[in-house]
């Protein structure tokens, strides 16, 4: 009785959002294969059931439930009708899973972000152009156990590169980390996924309940609601930051903060711009506003959050005039016969762009280039690397006409290539193929053994014979 009222409550609780979830599970019966706006995974009925039980909050619901085959490959799971979004927003996907029976395969939490052409477009935070499109690609960290998964698509042009996203007990404690992601410019719609993946013994289970996707913008559920927990025991806001203006540009301001507290932790940060919420982020202490217009004033304060989705108060106002038009404020420094400019970005033949230092639209004539990078392609060649069969290349080449993990004509047309990555992306295909070769010559060898044995076989019993 009491996890059905807890159960209850939540339910009753959701209705004061002003947001209600874009995904609609109302429709959930009891059934096989898919059902309303989620898809069974490779159309598959009998790898999908759809059950009574016992859900993630103690109460009584529809749970879908992954049978793998043992076929291998996708086993259970749906991936949802297509929605459209706005990609200069921020989106946060939500499911819960529990696996039931240890198995050889794995869990995917993700998403499919595409162009109004039907192109997958999405990027890292960093930018690059995003090969994968998993929250959530792992095992649960233990059997028979709900877990809430909670993933975040980020507008396309957010500037943080904190990852959000988190794996959850019901307790509330965090016990993993997921993969945010954020939309190319040309994102117009969006699909939740939720799979089974890779079971080849089919004695596998996973349950998966309450998908939710929304829109962050202050008025969805927080993470402790979905938990069912509200705000629990911890009912003290954090105290108020302190913030502070540290540059502006003719189209972006520069935000600073620092002194908020609270008496278990602070989780997180909101920026509101003249009174409306700009953006929800980590637990950063820095933020770059862009977009804005040149020679206007902006009024920004921020608010701190706790792992309750207690808010505190607003901080103190600071009020930011872009520079006009044309850079005023620029300040190069010269030293020498050196010449550096330290306070914002540079546009040659183009405006000055937020997330590059150095904007050239036309040709660069150079003798080299040189790339920072952290971490090269030779984890190929490391033990335990996932190797893709020659099968699992051809059916990436039939589907997505491009290698794995290598940008589609489309991704680089929109969002172009990044030397550094490209080279490293490059270089991981060419160590592969060294594999795959090393592999093959193992085989002819083999072979070439073999046949020559035959033929020895051959001449023993060619003897015998006469």
């Amino acid at each position: 009785m009491k996890s059905m009222l807890k159960f209850s409550l939540l339910l009753i609780g959701a209705f004061s959002f002003a947001q209600t979830n874009i995904l609609d599970t109302s429709i959930w019966t009891v059934g096989t294969g898919s059902v309303g706006g989620f898809n069974a995974y490779q159309n598959d009925a009998s790898e999908n059931e759809r059950i009574m039980g016992t859900d993630a909050l103690g109460g009584t619901s529809v749970i879908w439930k992954a049978v793998p085959s043992g076929n291998g490959g996708q086993d259970g799971g749906w991936r949802g009708n297509f929605i459209n979004i706005d990609h200069t927003k921020t989106y946060r996907f939500t499911v819960w899973m529990k696996k039931i029976i240890s198995h050889d395969g794995h869990e995917l939490f993700g998403f499919e972000a595409n162009d109004s052409a039907s192109q997958e477009v999405s990027l890292n935070l960093d930018g690059s152009a995003s090969s994968t499109s998993w929250f959530h690609s792992a095992d649960l960290p233990a059997l028979d156990t709900w877990y809430l998964l909670v993933g975040y698509m980020r507008k396309s042009n957010e500037t943080s590169t904190t990852h959000l996203g988190a794996l959850y007990a019901t307790d509330g404690t965090v016990v993993g980390s997921l993969l945010d992601y954020k939309f190319g410019a040309t994102v117009v719609t969006i699909r939740e996924e939720a799979i089974l993946w890779g079971n080849d013994t089919g004695n596998g289970e996973l349950y998966l309940w309450n998908p939710t996707l929304y829109e962050v913008n202050g008025q969805e559920p927080t993470v402790q609601d979905l938990l069912g927990l509200g705000g629990g025991s911890d009912t003290q806001a954090p105290s108020a930051p302190t913030l502070a203006s540290t540059g502006q540009t003719d189209s972006t301001a520069d935000l600073s903060w620092s002194g908020a507290t609270d008496d278990t932790a602070v989780t997180g940060y909101r920026i509101y711009k003249d009174g409306v919420l700009e953006a929800t982020l980590g637990n950063v202490s820095t933020y770059q506003v862009t977009g804005l217009t040149a020679g206007t004033s902006y009024n920004f304060t921020a608010t701190a959050l706790d792992a309750a989705g207690n808010e505190s108060p607003a901080s103190n106002a600071m009020s930011v005039t872009t520079n006009s038009s044309g850079g005023g404020g620029t300040v190069w420094n010269t030293s020498g016969n050196d010449i550096n400019y330290t306070t914002g970005n540079v546009g040659i033949g183009t405006t000055a762009q937020a997330n590059y230092r150095l904007a050239v639209d036309g040709t660069v004539h150079t003798k080299e280039v040189k790339v920072d990078l952290v971490g090269w392609a030779d984890y190929v060649f490391t033990e335990g690397y996932d190797l893709p069969t020659l099968e699992e290349v051809e059916e990436h080449i039939k589907k997505k006409g491009h290698l794995i993990n290598i940008p589609s004509t489309a991704e680089v047309e929109a969002n172009g290539i990044e030397l550094g990555e490209m080279n490293r992306l490059l270089l991981e295909k060419i160590e592969e193929l060294t594999l795959y070769i090393l592999h093959q010559e193992k085989k002819i060898e083999r072979l070439e053994y073999l046949e020559g044995e035959i033929k020895e076989i051959k001449k023993k019993l060619h003897k015998s014979l006469k």
